[in-house]
């Protein structure tokens, strides 16, 4: 598998697949709440939709992804705190960014 032999060549970087489940995408809330995580580690994070890579650090980069239900994007972190960031980012992601839905 690749990302494993690039892991292995470089421990210091980390990849995952994430799909977007929210109804409404990526818009303002969860993009500001990926970028609040992504800047409380010393790492390098980008965010791949495609050919596209932002820096997962800066909000209005996140929002121009325009990442809509279903959408398949590869997140990457490079630096010493890869693994943790690229987990808590899943993280958000599995849990759909722990909105309650409850209030839609």
């Amino acid at each position: 598998m690749e990302s494993e032999s690039i892991a292995m060549d470089n421990p210091n970087i980390a990849r995952e697949e994430v799909v977007v489940n929210l109804e409404n995408g990526l818009h303002l809330v969860p993009c500001s709440k990926i970028a609040e995580v992504a800047r409380t580690y010393d790492c390098e994070i980008r965010i791949f939709k495609g050919d596209a890579a932002v820096d997962a650090k800066a909000l209005f980069d996140l929002m121009t992804l325009r990442a809509e239900q279903g959408t398949h994007l590869y997140l990457e972190a490079e630096g010493p705190h890869a693994d943790e960031a690229i987990e808590r980012l899943t993280d958000l992601f599995a849990n759909d960014f722990y909105v309650d839905r409850s209030a839609e």
